[in-house]
């Protein structure tokens, strides 16, 4: 063992970390360390599209300018708990990914380079994905490889697929296509080289199937081998081993259209790139079809006696659930239903020989690996069952509403005495579960693997909306009061209640009366806003602040009985198991308003369809204006979409207070003014000061606030002849104000003081 190794605890895992310092890319430099922290960030999602695919690697142990070697032999030396698969009698043991700790021992051997085979575990011999490698030689253009792949992506969105795609990492690109794991590694290839025979017909000037040195050299190869038997391509998320290990990077078409090249993407810029906008690959599966040579539908073997159960339970002439007949399918469905019924639970639906075998769950999908949820084992239901949503009627056996809270594939990794492991692929939900029966119809449900964003173990940034000056008008948007409170971040986690500011503090303490089991869910993540109101309802934003800085029980407690917070919800981010953020807002406010139980502290933040009316009505209130937001648009937790836009009643703006003027006479003991400035992308910039505005309380808090400050310097962004008696400070302080216009200069006319805030 080097003398440098350290061991490191990566979930269940011990490993032995070594050359932590060696450098691997000398034109950074890049050492070691940054690989393995690289591996580590990415591993969940890398793992997302690997787990299971027969891995070869390509190692540099002296770095990128060293001596590498392709390896695909599973070593001896390699820990027990490696796993590995032989792919036919006279192969080698291949290494097989599972865990973010198989990643980082991988990255330790200067892996730099995981390659995998296009089928996975349990049917590594029939392919669920078709890779067109397209291989440029030296000197064609990028721009021109990008529109060849555009041009392939249509293609084969003619034959009837749903093409992804991937920079590799070098000069080419990697076009995908999720197959079903039907067919054999020869069926698959006689589909593929029928769809690349096609387009490189079209395009024989340019693009080019033969290997053969004269033909590529000023065409795009069209490698198909990628996908032969023993074969691998470069996995997503796999660094290469170049000057600045790039990343073979999965795009959007979207985002493939804007680039110039490839460089945007390496081990410095992904793991950012990855925790704000997620992997564009994570519903890929849920894509998969038929081969197009190969599309005759497959009819079930259902048997009609196994409905009788679920038949007579119902009256088909009251309730419009389907009735007891068989549908056609082409590989195992899956649906997961929400269902309020006596009581809010959830329904697993898996596709068994032409009916869908049905587990009550009612807590929930478990959230992480170590949470079990009972599931209760029902009677089996049609398949028009996958995709029915509706509200079973009064009186009838499960009334309430249903929602469709997940639908797509599934697959059976492992078959065990006690039940069985499975794989979910769908547009909502893509992850591994195991199912094991306990006694007669019940069974526990677990996770097996660490999602790769987590949700519940700390604040998640708020969505922000973008200020416009009047209310969009159109059917585009729906519209809502602007509460004048604290922006709060909701968690439950087992229907316990956490609440985070906007800053990402727990303030859990502060509100009491928002703690318990309020909301019904076992698990989420809700935005709004806590608002503590006056007689008539209007918010109080000082009341609600001073609610914020209470400390000690006891004036915690009095201070919820003197002046109770409500808050008002408006979004959901992770409902029970599962992201919401990439739901529609309409989906995601119908599973709030049905979560938020009556009598509590939680409300419901109502919308209307007529935004220039309650404009009119929240300015006649006194309110602080409406937010518009977008229909059918997602939520971007962290980030300004302009998909949610507040108008205020009056021009307000957030300022940070950088001086301030001693007051005189009777105020002698207190502020004059305030010097304030409105931060930018640039910096700071000089707004003048504020000297009205100011009631009695508000100067009491001001000087409570700023005349203990230890004093600074003049700032540089003040002009020599402004604010000339001023004392100055450098702790940041912010103020809301309100003003009737800018000058020309950019100071505040008719600047007015609205109060301090505190929550910044």
């Amino acid at each position: 063992m080097a003398k440098e190794a350290q061991w490191v605890q990566v979930g269940k895992r011990q490993i032995a970390l070594s050359n932590l310092t060696k450098t691997l890319d000398p034109t950074g430099p890049v050492v070691k360390a940054e690989v393995v922290n690289y591996y580590l960030s990415v591993a969940p999602t890398f793992l997302r599209h690997s787990r299971g695919r027969p891995l070869s690697l390509v190692r540099y142990p002296d770095g990128i300018e060293g001596e590498q070697f392709f390896q695909k032999a599973r070593p001896d030396w390699a820990p027990e708990w490696i796993g590995s698969v032989r792919l036919g009698e006279k192969s080698q043991d291949y290494i097989v990914t599972d865990a973010v700790a198989d990643v980082v021992w991988l990255a330790n051997l200067a892996c730099l380079e995981l390659h995998v085979t296009q089928g996975r575990l349990p049917h590594v011999d029939r392919p669920d994905q078709i890779v067109f490698d397209l291989d440029p030689p030296p000197d064609f253009g990028y721009r021109r490889v990008i529109e060849l792949a555009v041009g392939l992506g249509e293609q084969l969105r003619g034959f009837g697929y749903h093409p992804f795609v991937k920079t590799s990492g070098q000069k080419g690109l990697h076009v995908v296509v999720p197959i079903e794991p039907r067919w054999s590694i020869a069926e698959v290839m006689v589909a593929a080289q029928e769809v690349a025979a096609s387009f490189a017909t079209q395009n024989k000037d340019e693009t080019t199937l033969n290997w053969s040195k004269k033909a590529r050299e000023t065409r795009v190869l069209i490698d198909l081998n990628r996908n032969r038997a023993g074969q691998t391509a470069v996995a997503a998320y796999s660094l290469r081993g170049k000057p600045g290990l790039p990343v073979s990077m999965p795009v959007t078409w979207d985002e493939l259209a804007r680039l110039e090249d490839a460089s945007p993407y390496n081990y410095a810029t992904v793991p950012g790139i990855l925790a704000d906008r997620g992997d564009v690959w994570e519903a890929m599966a849920a894509y998969a079809v038929a081969l197009h040579t190969d599309r005759a539908p497959v009819l079930p073997a259902g048997d009609p006696e196994t409905l009788k159960s679920y038949q007579k339970k119902r009256d088909f002439a009251v309730t419009s659930e389907p009735g007891p007949l068989l549908g056609a399918e082409d590989m195992a469905r899956f649906t997961i239903h929400r269902h309020h019924a006596t009581n809010l639970h959830y329904d697993l639906r898996l596709e068994q020989d032409g009916v869908l075998k049905s587990w009550a769950l009612p807590r929930g999908l478990p959230h992480k690996p170590g949470v079990k949820r009972l599931a209760v084992e029902v009677e089996v239901h049609p398949i028009k069952y996958l995709t029915w949503e509706g509200v079973i009627p009064k009186g009838e056996y499960g009334a309430g509403p249903m929602w469709v809270y997940a639908t797509g594939r599934y697959t059976v990794t492992k078959e065990k005495k006690t039940g069985f492991y499975f794989r979910l692929h769908s547009e909502q939900l893509n992850a591994d579960y195991r199912m094991h029966r306990t006694q007669d119809k019940h069974w526990l449900l677990e996770r097996v693997h660490e999602p790769d964003k987590e949700w519940l173990d700390g604040p998640i940034p708020p969505l922000l909306c973008e200020k416009v000056d009047a209310v969009p008008l159109g059917d585009d948007y729906h519209y809502e009061v602007k509460w004048d409170g604290i922006r709060a971040i909701i968690t439950v986690i087992e229907r316990e209640v956490r609440i985070w500011s906007r800053n990402g503090n727990d303030i859990t303490a502060q509100f009491p009366e928002l703690a318990g089991e309020a909301l019904n869910a076992t698990t989420g993540v809700f935005d709004g806003e806590i608002v503590v109101l006056d007689d008539v309802g209007r918010p109080e934003f000082g009341r609600v602040i001073k609610r914020l800085h209470s400390r000690g029980e006891a004036a915690v407690a009095r201070a919820a009985t003197n002046h109770p917070a409500v808050c008002y919800l408006f979004d959901a981010l992770y409902l029970d198991g599962r992201p919401l953020v990439k739901d529609p807002i309409e989906t995601r406010r119908a599973w709030l308003e049905d979560l938020i139980r009556p009598e509590t502290a939680f409300r419901f933040s109502q919308t209307v369809a007529d935004g220039e009316l309650l404009f009119k009505a929240a300015k006649a209130q006194g309110l602080e204006g409406v937010v518009a937001k977008r229909k059918g648009s997602t939520y971007a937790p962290g980030r300004r979409p302009g998909t949610w836009l507040k108008i205020k009643s009056e021009h307000d703006v957030t300022l940070r207070i950088i001086g301030y003027t001693r007051g005189s006479g009777a105020r002698a003991d207190t502020v004059g003014s305030l010097v304030v400035a409105e931060e930018s992308e640039k910096g700071l910039i000089y707004r003048g000061h504020l000297g009205s505005g100011f009631t009695d309380r508000a100067l009491a808090d001001l000087a409570e606030a700023l005349l203990h400050m230890e004093k600074s310097e003049r700032p540089d962004i003040v002009p020599e002849d402004q604010d000339k008696a001023a004392e100055w400070i450098s702790e940041a302080v912010y103020c809301d104000a309100i003003y009737g216009s800018l000058t020309s200069s950019g100071m505040l006319r008719q600047g007015t003081y609205k109060r301090l805030r505190g929550d910044l």
